[in-house]
């Protein structure tokens, strides 16, 4: 018991690296494999123009011409046997030298095949897990310090230049066949080396590009220092210019040419940190760091995974949302893109869904609470909005009475919060605008105000009437203090029905509007009221007292 307990953090470890050593030695046998069956249909393409070609390297025989003379005999001269010419000697070396190449590339595939074969079934050999482990990671550690990754790349690298010896020996030798035909050869040639150039450099001056060849992990270390060399120059001229062209100001004000330099200057420093950073790091690290710092590569993860799991299981639609912490729904689930609500329909589904739950708690109760916590917070990050698109779409989907009613009286003060902040806001901009038969409808089930009530207020009472009936939603059922968490968010909606702008004079406008509304809170219902305004007096601190009752 004691021997087994001691090999299970090895056989955990074994475990561990298992897929990852799968993926290093498929991915080994797939580039061989690849570069075997190239090879084979390559090489027999190249030694057939070879056999054609080789002959001509040998000397031509001389020729004997039959010269009559005057006295009626004949005389026989033999010129003398010429070398091969030129393009002839440059052909077959090219062709020949790309043959060689073509099948080093291949003998290199074989032994990727055999290395990785020897790497996965190595560590299988020993019995003992502990030593299964220290060979798995004796030759992991190898591979590093052999740079087998750069052998990798070998491969490819030398069956890219053998086709390329053989089309740059096409073109020579049609050259001196036919011209007609040459130059079709040269076009052809020269658009596909334009387009492979492209693929190579591409990926050194974009990290983002999918595109690559053998040549891009050869040119990315000259392409950054050419560019890295570039930038400090420019960062020195432009450094001069600000030096001679800009003359110091009055007092600390920045002119608008000195903000265009600086900025320029700042690009400039910028420029060369990030290309020596991509020498130190090369073109595979280089990459990850960069889509670690890239912005709003999160959101598009979220976003996609929001939409393709909206189509399906709805139960891990809620899983996921759930996984989301609360803190960062502002950042990773996008509001509102060009005029229209980015997760408009899978935000409709995730509510439907947490709506039609089971009313006993069981084990997926929390997941579904936190699930639909996610999913108010985005819909209320959307209708803090001045301009929500597709208003009605919002207000009769995302805002629907018959399902945010149970929640609007919940017993979970976030759900009951965010739930109100959001049909509070909602209906700000709904008393706005023209009011309809179905938005008059919405509004009494929102502010518990009668229809006639609301048809025959005036716009500050219909303020009055929407932030009485918020504050009352929220704090008239709620026994302890908000969370610091739903505090905060208590006082942001209250700053926007307020109509508080966010400026130095924020804390001072807000208490003073705020006071303003508990009073009237106060004066017009001053027998239910008492408790509410109470709390909010403490709350925020407000400057008029109100007794407890």
């Amino acid at each position: 018991m004691i021997a087994d307990t001691g090999n299970e953090i090895w056989d955990m470890y074994l475990d561990e690296v298992k897929e990852d050593d799968k993926r290093i030695s498929d991915a080994w046998k797939e580039d061989s494999n690849g570069i075997l069956v190239f090879t084979g249909l390559f090489s027999a393409t190249v030694g057939a123009f070879i056999i054609e070609f080789y002959k001509q390297l040998s000397p031509n025989p001389g020729i004997q011409t039959v010269i009559p003379l005057a006295n009626g005999n004949y005389t026989i001269i033999t010129s003398q046997p010429s070398p091969p010419n030129a393009p002839i000697i440059w052909v077959n070396s090219m062709w020949l030298i790309s043959l060689v190449l073509s099948l080093t590339s291949a003998l290199i595939a074989t032994l990727l095949q055999q290395w990785a074969r020897r790497y996965v079934e190595m560590p299988h050999r020993p019995s003992d897990p502990k030593d299964r482990a220290r060979v798995r990671s004796f030759l992991y550690l190898g591979t590093g310090i052999y740079k087998i990754r750069f052998a990798v790349q070998i491969a490819p690298t030398l069956l890219h230049l053998s086709v390329y010896l053989f089309f740059a020996g096409l073109v020579v030798v049609f050259r001196t066949i036919n011209k007609s035909v040459a130059i079709a050869v040269e076009v052809a040639v020269g658009v596909f080396g334009a387009a492979y150039v492209t693929l190579s450099i591409l990926p050194c001056l974009d990290v983002r590009c999918p595109y690559r060849t053998p040549m891009s992990y050869f040119l990315w270390y000259p392409t950054h220092a050419i560019l890295s060399f570039s930038a400090v120059c420019l960062r020195w001229i432009l450094e001069l210019l600000h030096g001679w062209l800009v003359k110091p100001s009055l007092g600390d004000t920045i002119t608008l040419r000195q903000r265009i330099l600086l900025g320029w200057l700042d690009s400039r420093e910028e420029a060369v940190k990030t290309h020596w950073e991509y020498i130190k790091d090369g073109i595979g690290k280089s990459i990850i760091n960069t889509a670690k710092k890239a912005q709003g590569g999160d959101r598009r993860i979220v976003t996609r995974l929001f939409n393709l799991l909206a189509m399906g299981n709805k139960s891990k639609l809620r899983k996921f949302a759930a996984s989301i912490p609360r803190d960062k729904v502002p950042d990773l689930i996008p509001r509102i893109k060009l005029g229209k609500i980015v997760l408009q329909e899978p935000l409709r589904i995730l509510l439907q869904s947490c709506a039609a739950g089971p009313s006993v708690a069981g084990p997926d109760d929390e997941v579904r609470r936190r699930s639909l916590l996610v999913c108010l917070d985005a819909i209320y990050n959307i209708v803090k909005d001045p301009t929500v698109p597709d208003f009605n779409y919002v207000r009769a989907n995302l805002a629907n009475i018959g399902l945010m009613q149970t929640w609007l009286n919940s017993g979970d003060t976030a759900i009951r919060l965010t739930s109100r902040s959001i049909c509070a806001l909602l209906a700000r901009q709904v008393f706005r605008g023209q009011l309809e038969e179905q938005q008059i409808r919405w509004l009494q089930e929102v502010t518990g105000e009668s229809l006639r009530a609301i048809h025959d207020a005036d716009s500050d009472m219909k303020n009055h009437m929407n932030l009485k009936s918020f504050v009352y939603g929220v704090l008239s059922s709620q026994m302890d203090d908000l969370a610091t968490e739903d505090a905060t968010s208590f006082k942001e909606a209250l700053a926007i029905l307020l109509d508080i702008e966010n400026n130095d004079d924020f804390d001072t406008n807000f208490q003073t509007r705020l006071s303003q509304e508990v009073n009237w809170i106060h004066q017009n219902d001053p027998e239910h009221s008492g408790d509410v305004v109470y709390k909010l007096r403490t709350m925020f601190r407000l400057p008029v007292p109100f007794p407890h009752p």
